[in-house]
């Protein structure tokens, strides 16, 4: 009996001061809710083609506008050199662009 009861407080002595040597599980701070990397870039690259397509002038052709972190890229082509430059104009005024890439050409 003394035995049983030498065991007995042993495992709860065990089972104690393994509870207490193990560290408190650690829980993650909630994450800020931001959208995806991938998400952003599509969305600055939507307003610029909105912004692009809003310009009578800009509107018929067919500007590619795409976006990665705070730069967007266009592509395509355009009748002259004013439609160019008015695109990166245009390009640059939307909140969120630090740099435009002007890869347009334009035909004459």
């Amino acid at each position: 009996m003394k035995t049983a009861l030498t065991l007995g407080l042993a495992a709860v002595l065990g089972l104690s001061l393994a509870a207490c040597s193990t560290a408190p599980e650690k829980t993650a701070a909630p994450a800020v809710a931001e959208k995806p990397a991938a998400l952003k870039d599509a969305a600055l690259a939507a307003a610029v083609k909105t912004a692009l397509d809003a310009d009578p002038t800009l509107k018929g052709f067919d500007i590619a506008v795409t976006g990665k972190g705070e730069d967007v890229k266009l592509d395509g082509s355009v009748a002259t050199g004013q439609d160019m430059a008015q695109a990166g104009m245009i390009a640059e005024k939307v909140k969120g662009v630090r740099y435009v890439d002007n890869n347009l050409m334009p035909k004459n």
